[in-house]
């Protein structure tokens, strides 16, 4: 299929797809090469450390037994994921940590790619060069947010995990695949498995069917290779915690309610559960009604921002659902062509955008320190400071999860109308990514 003609603002006619192509390519690759440079420049080298990464290679060789309990990695971390994730990193435990986060980096950008191809064919774009071009770019801007810089320094897997779950949604419903995607992330984190319910919701019997099956494959391959360790985990000896749940880079509503003082044992008490309940419940049902109406895009960031906001601990660099949410604003500027339209998509850029500021490891401003990209939120006292915020640093240092909670109380409310314009080129979830004839007007679709 021919790739589609693009408008944008103040052009006087649309541009066509290859000029796309290579405009979002020129982005990238201009954007790619800042990063190379940035990495390698001993300053930051020196500062940022593949964290992450080390512990799950530290743990790919302790035995199994030392699995839960033990400490890995150079900031003595506990592993805190099933036993099979740790399997693929067995075929790099013997790598150098810098070659290891190198190429832990290349399958990140590549994932990222994906996942924004992926979030282009759920909001109704048909694949083509025009198509390519905006989601190249859409990459090179969100690999300067503080999600993706944070989730590639420390050598994390949740770019990996979100192609998973979005290539497997913008998956044609028909095909018997769909699902394998789902239920091999649920099977890595376990967080992903609330878009089984999603597909439940949704009607994709089949489709949540395959995926619980295949998370229940991850089960069994982790009790095959690791018996011990699958016996620690899912038999409830294990309860390890990440600990820290007050700290800043907690962007979870629990993480909000521990910062207020309430609950105990990192735990934001009843009021957090009651919360998230009655969340989940809108989000979910508000997702679903979008996805009816053709907003599948819309519906998949709902139940994203719904699995961060919810789950107990959600780190700044698992906020990688950032990358749909670019694509959701942009596919919305594009159509509207309003200035107020490309003005929400900037700030939502500039909340996320990873800055060059000079800061300690509290949060303080301090000339003498190098500049080095930080997100907003960082410039809030932190490191066992938080419990002593003032109202501007709650609001600031909480904007993740403010951004997440209303995004989806927005869907909730919006999706209760029946007034919502639909978008031309949308398409419903039973016909996502299946190449129409020509433009399909579906009933409704909206933003993260």
């Amino acid at each position: 299929m021919r790739g589609m003609r693009m408008h944008f603002p103040g052009a006087k006619g649309p541009w066509p797809g290859p000029a796309v192509l290579g405009a979002g390519a020129l982005a990238l690759a201009l954007s790619l090469t800042a990063w190379w440079a940035l990495i390698n420049d001993p300053t930051y080298a020196s500062h940022r450390t593949p964290a992450d990464l080390s512990v799950y290679l530290d743990a790919a060789r302790a035995p199994e037994h030392e699995l839960y309990g033990g400490k890995f990695g150079v900031h003595s971390l506990p592993y805190l994921y099933p036993p099979v994730a740790l399997l693929p990193f067995r075929a790099l435990s013997d790598l150098d940590l810098t070659v290891a986060a190198r190429l832990m980096a290349g399958l990140s950008l590549a994932a990222m790619a994906l996942s924004a191809w992926a979030a282009a064919r759920m909001a109704g774009r048909r694949p083509g060069a025009a198509t390519a071009g905006c989601a190249l770019a859409v990459c090179g801007l969100a690999l300067w947010t503080e999600p993706v810089l944070q989730n590639l320094d420390f050598g994390q897997v949740n770019l990996i995990l979100l192609a998973l779950v979005l290539t497997d949604l913008a998956t044609p419903d028909r095909r018997p695949w769909k699902g394998v995607g789902i239920g091999l992330a649920a099977g890595l984190k376990l967080t992903p498995g609330l878009f089984v319910v999603y597909l439940l919701l949704t009607r994709r019997y089949r489709a949540a069917g395959v995926a619980t099956a295949v998370f229940a494959g991850t089960v069994a391959a982790g009790w095959w290779a690791l018996p011990e360790a699958s016996a620690d985990f899912w038999g409830g000896a294990f309860a390890g915690s990440a600990g820290g749940r007050e700290y800043l880079a907690n962007q979870s509503l629990n993480g909000l309610f521990v910062r207020f003082g309430l609950g105990a044992d990192g735990v934001g008490g009843p009021v957090w559960g009651a919360v998230c309940g009655v969340l989940a419940v809108a989000g979910l049902g508000a997702a679903a009604r979008a996805s009816r109406r053709g907003r599948e895009l819309v519906a998949v960031c709902v139940v994203g921002a719904l699995m961060l906001v919810c789950s107990p601990l959600s780190w700044t660099h698992h906020w990688v659902w950032i990358v749909p949410g670019f694509v959701l604003a942009a596919d919305a500027a594009l159509r509207r062509r309003t200035a107020s339209a490309w003005l929400w998509t900037a700030g939502l850029f500039a909340l996320f955008a990873a800055w060059p500021i000079r800061i300690d490891g509290f949060g303080t401003w301090d000339p003498s320190r190098p500049l080095l990209p930080y997100g907003l939120l960082w410039y809030v006292p932190h490191w066992q400071r938080e419990l002593q915020w003032d109202p501007f640093h709650v609001v600031v240092g909480n904007a993740y999860v403010w951004l997440g909670v209303g995004f989806v109380v927005w869907a909730a409310v919006a999706f209760r109308l029946r007034s919502v314009r639909p978008v031309p080129g949308g398409r419903t979830s039973r016909e996502a990514v299946v190449e129409p004839a020509g433009p399909v007007r579906a009933d409704e679709r909206a933003a993260r």
